[in-house]
């Protein structure tokens, strides 16, 4: 009797040949280049408005830039950003008055933003000159504000003095996933897909490349809960 036709009932499996697929992959860095580019740009794009107008009639989606004669030497409101009961960041919302001390307007800032303005008086005493981009209000924040005597205050919309910083982000988000998506062509053209850098140079290039993934994605959580 032949037993080489005879299996002892052990299943048997045979490897897949089959590579996997970098097209989700690249779709993916696609669409975070394209979204960090159009963000980082756009964001500097902005029609222009003096200050002065601003106390007058603000509205979304433009640029203002004056300097301001009062500030809050505080935060007038300060909000945490949390993931479950983690602390991620901080924002700080001040106030700014016009040189009649009739009309006021939300700013959000850095912490040390209020260090401009005198304690007592509120004067601007650095003569610090402010830009930023001008964007909706939380419905937090508005809240916070609607329950104080502010009423002469524009609590449905901020200037974000942040808007620079969080431009020159998006960019860098959207620089790193187009070298990304470069590196990520070369080697499938070196290596084949799902192949490893075989020089001592593409794995220093893969670990730059990993580090600055965790960095971009840092960043990207940041903007996402500042938006």
């Amino acid at each position: 009797m032949d037993l080489r036709n005879f299996s002892d009932g052990s299943p048997s499996f045979e490897g897949s040949s089959k590579k996997p697929s970098p097209i989700i992959a690249i779709i993916f860095f696609v669409l975070l280049a394209a979204l960090g580019l159009f963000m980082g740009i756009s964001g500097f794009f902005k029609e222009n408005i003096s200050l002065d107008d601003a106390f007058n009639n603000m509205e979304t989606g433009k640029c203002v830039s004056g300097v301001p004669d009062y500030g809050a030497n505080h935060p007038n409101f300060e909000y945490t950003h949390k993931i479950g009961f983690i602390p991620l960041l901080n924002e700080y919302y001040y106030l700014i008055l016009s040189d009649d001390m009739q009309k006021g307007l939300l700013v959000r800032a850095d912490k040390d933003f209020g260090d401009n303005f005198d304690s007592s008086d509120y004067t601007n005493i650095s003569g610090t000159e402010i830009k930023g981009n001008v964007k909706s209000t939380s419905r937090k924040v508005q809240e916070n504000f609607s329950g104080m005597d502010y009423r002469m205050v524009n609590n449905t919309c901020y200037i974000d003095l942040l808007s620079t910083k969080m431009n020159i982000r998006w960019l860098i988000i959207g620089i790193y996933n187009v070298l990304a998506l470069v590196c990520a062509a070369v080697n499938i053209k070196k290596n084949g897909v799902g192949g490893s850098p075989s020089t001592a140079l593409g794995k220093v290039i893969a670990a730059v490349l990993v580090i600055g993934a965790m960095y971009c994605t840092y960043l990207l959580v940041g903007m996402i809960v500042q938006i």
